[in-house]
């Protein structure tokens, strides 16, 4: 089982397209293992009339396996879910290289947001940094195709692509009026998630630590970020969540950890009720040090976990913008094909009980973030936090 808190909709109508009975609809030949996981208590007799009056009326040529595919797909995006989706083989290989740190296309993070692919965050130092894409622009063509038109996951397979080509973006950036054009070209996109650098601030050196994801290699990283300022003693630590999209749920208990001695980290609530609290795992190396956590609106999920953590508990002065607000785990099941399913299991909260989804967490000191300035106010306010 993998858990995950990452801002990125599909299950039930298409997992039994596969595996449901044929009743009275002997044209399905194609269909394999038809009793194989048949609920008891559902009537698939229209999914298979619609599937053989699709099968056999239909003047474009029906692949079946298409036709099984868009059926989970649609079964989970009826669940009104924007992180609940089904990932292709295909796409799920793409999934687990994002969270690898190594992939294909133009590095940016993408959810669905009333009802328009919008951009959460762009990855640092990737193509779409560079192009100017900014956290809450909406995606309304790529390539000239229409993203209300092709949906969600045919967006992000048309803006994923080899190293060197080109895709054209029709965005609305939050700032602009009308719509603009930007033609972006792809990379190889190989990003540690974690580095990290000393900052000078009136004679006091500030260790800063840039989090870009919460990855494959964040929590080994940042260990060794920690046992650097164990061994050189900063006046202050400074760690930067902006424009972090999420990712391990267990990352970020890990980076937590070293800051909280004991208790609670992030607490998860089920469908049903359920409750089940995440306690810190490390020895709180980073307990003595004074923190500030650099937020902004394109800091989600894991980012909003560790960042309220360190809120309620008293640890850290949060500094910058209200996050994303994008509060709730997921599972990524596989399937038998080795296509899976990233199914929303719980919401998550705060130490104190707060709720992050659709709310995000206010900082303690509220600095905009200009990106019309060469200078960056955010950091510059906390570096000038350290020096009060």
């Amino acid at each position: 089982m993998v858990v995950l808190s990452l801002a990125y909709g599909i299950f039930l109508v298409g997992y039994f397209a596969g595996q449901g009975q044929s009743l009275s609809y002997p044209r399905v030949k194609d269909v394999k293992n038809i009793n194989v996981g048949k609920p008891q208590d559902v009537d698939f007799s229209l999914y298979w009339e619609a599937w053989n009056k699709l099968r056999s009326k239909a003047a474009v040529d029906s692949d079946p396996k298409k036709m099984l595919e868009g059926s989970i797909a649609g079964m989970a995006a009826s669940l009104g879910d924007p992180y609940t989706a089904y990932f292709t083989e295909e796409q799920n290989k793409r999934f687990r290289e994002d969270i690898s740190g190594e992939f294909g296309g133009i590095g940016v993070e993408i959810t669905l947001k009333n009802d328009l692919p919008t951009v959460v965050a762009p990855l640092s130092e990737t193509p779409a940094e560079r192009a100017g894409i900014k956290p809450g622009a909406v995606i309304l063509e790529v390539d000239g195709q229409k993203t209300s038109d092709i949906g969600f996951d045919a967006t992000i397979d048309r803006i994923r692509g080899n190293a060197g080509t080109k895709v054209k973006l029709k965005l609305l950036q939050d700032k602009d009026t009308e719509p603009t054009e930007i033609e972006v070209v792809r990379d190889t996109i190989v990003v540690k998630s974690v580095k990290w650098e000393y900052k000078d601030v009136n004679g006091k050196k500030i260790l800063y630590i840039k989090v870009r994801q919460f990855g494959d290699d964040t929590a080994a990283l940042f260990s060794e970020a920690a046992a650097e300022a164990t061994k050189t003693k900063p006046s202050g630590i400074i760690v930067d969540l902006r424009n972090n999209p999420g990712g391990y749920l267990g990352s970020s208990v890990d980076l937590a950890s070293h800051f909280l001695d004991g208790g609670v980290v992030v607490s998860e609530k089920g469908r049903n009720g359920e409750s089940k609290d995440y306690k810190t795992s490390g020895n709180a190396d980073l307990k003595n040090f004074k923190v500030t956590v650099l937020v902004n609106k394109g800091s989600a999920s894991a980012s909003e976990i560790f960042s309220g953590a360190l809120q309620d508990r008293g640890k850290a002065k949060l500094i910058g913008d209200k996050t994303f607000g994008k509060g709730s785990v997921q599972e990524l099941v596989g399937l038998s094909d080795n296509s899976s399913l990233k199914v929303t299991i719980a919401k998550w909260y705060t130490p104190n009980g707060r709720q992050i989804s659709d709310q995000g967490i206010e900082p303690d000191i509220s600095i905009a973030d200009d990106d019309k300035t060469a200078d960056d106010e955010q950091l510059n306010r906390a570096l000038q936090y350290f020096a009060e």
